[in-house]
């Protein structure tokens, strides 16, 4: 048993046990070094996971799920970003951002197409929100919705896309006209799309630094006509789907964040004991030692708030979970840089060399963490918000 065991159930300590071998047999020879614009080894890392059944951890048993919880997901998230955080990405957006929509709002007909195919791995999913005038301000969306018979047609662009340009199928959200009142939140609604309909184009890929492997683009759309049974929800109910994923999305990241981090210390830790300067290992000099101590407190407090957040998940307790989920997330994106910034001070120049890129894509990861899923900033937004309700009450 590790000294985690506090932390998880039996039989959740027991997968987490079995999970780290697996990964390090089966996935990392696919995706270490990732090569940038080689999207082959994430489709069959992919695969790979899902044969595990590590892309139905929160879905339900007749999609092929194993529907265990939020918690168990955070294990697969924590695992996988320690062997490489942007497949780990591609995995989390397909599995839990896209997939969990599908599970609660999809239409029968959309769900059994495509959920078992998530679950399985056939498929990759995205979920296609961001614009270039609607980042945090998702409500200032530009891209538009015009019924059509029973069809909707959409127009309009999105940027910043994970798993934009490999994705088979994406949720994708804009504002559909013609709708009453004059809120744009009520008014935006979301539509399932494959990738090779008529209309859907992939304009570019970005070169996010740490993201090598993994795709991020910007998308475009023109007179993409989608059929009635791939509405989400209801019509207007877009933004409403977009929060309602988002406790989801910011736990599984900060479980990511707690997985780079931990990787980048165990190698830091490791070295600091090999190198030999001035006679003795520098583990012994406490100006490094200390440094590791204070990164292994706040990895450990990380998976700590990361399982409390996932936890009321769990147990159906949205409102604890809103905040419990920005505070892991929030404090995940900031323990990150620092434990990551410490392991590269440890090793100094080799940690920037490809002899220790575990060390090196974590700390780039760092910089991508911060961006994802609401920024660092709009989550302490979320935290004060929710701590000034409770104070009201």
């Amino acid at each position: 048993m590790s000294d985690e065991c506090f932390f998880y159930t039996e039989e959740e300590e027991k997968f987490k046990e079995e999970l780290r071998p697996w990964f390090e047999e089966n996935i990392k020879p696919l995706v270490q070094p990732a090569i940038r614009g080689d999207y082959s080894k994430v489709r069959e890392a992919i695969k790979l996971m899902g044969k595990k059944d590590l892309l139905g951890a929160i879905h339900s048993k007749e999609y092929g799920g194993v529907d265990k919880g939020m918690a168990w997901e955070t294990i697969i998230c924590e695992e996988g970003a320690r062997i490489n955080g942007a497949i780990e990405m591609t995995r989390l957006v397909t599995a839990t951002l896209f997939g969990t929509p599908i599970a609660k709002f999809a239409t029968d007909k959309a769900r059994k197409k495509y959920l078992p195919k998530i679950v399985s791995g056939e498929l990759l999913g995205a979920i296609a929100m961001t614009e270039e005038v609607a980042g945090s301000d998702l409500a200032r969306m530009v891209t538009r919705i015009n019924k059509d018979g029973d069809d909707y047609i959409v127009n309009g662009a999105k940027r910043y896309i994970t798993n934009g340009g490999q994705a088979d199928v994406l949720s994708i959200y804009g504002v559909l006209e013609d709708m009453e009142g004059d809120n744009p939140r009520k008014k935006i609604t979301g539509l399932l799309v494959e990738s090779d309909w008529d209309g859907f184009e992939v304009v570019k890929e970005y070169e996010l630094s740490g993201m090598e492997g993994a795709s991020n683009a910007q998308l475009k759309f023109t007179d993409l006509r989608v059929p009635a049974e791939n509405l989400l929800g209801k019509e207007g109910q877009g933004f409403y789907i977009l929060l309602d994923e988002l406790n989801n999305e910011r736990v599984g990241m900060a479980a990511a964040c707690v997985g780079h981090s931990s990787a980048a210390f165990d190698e830091a830790m490791q070295y600091s004991q090999e190198r030999v300067q001035f006679k003795r290992p520098i583990y012994n000099f406490e100006g490094v030692s200390f440094r590791l101590a204070d990164a292994a407190c706040k990895i450990r407090a990380g998976r700590l708030l990361t399982l409390e957040a996932a936890r009321y998940i769990d147990a159906g307790d949205e409102e604890s979970a809103t905040q419990a989920a920005s505070i892991a997330f929030a404090y995940g994106t900031e323990m990150e840089m620092e434990a990551t910034n410490t392991a590269v001070r440890t090793l100094a120049g080799p940690a920037i060399t490809e002899a220790y890129g575990v060390i090196s894509q974590a700390n780039r990861m760092a910089n991508v963490m911060w961006t994802v899923g609401g920024t660092t900033d709009i989550q302490k937004f979320i935290i004060q918000r929710e701590l000034v309700k409770r104070v009201k009450s």
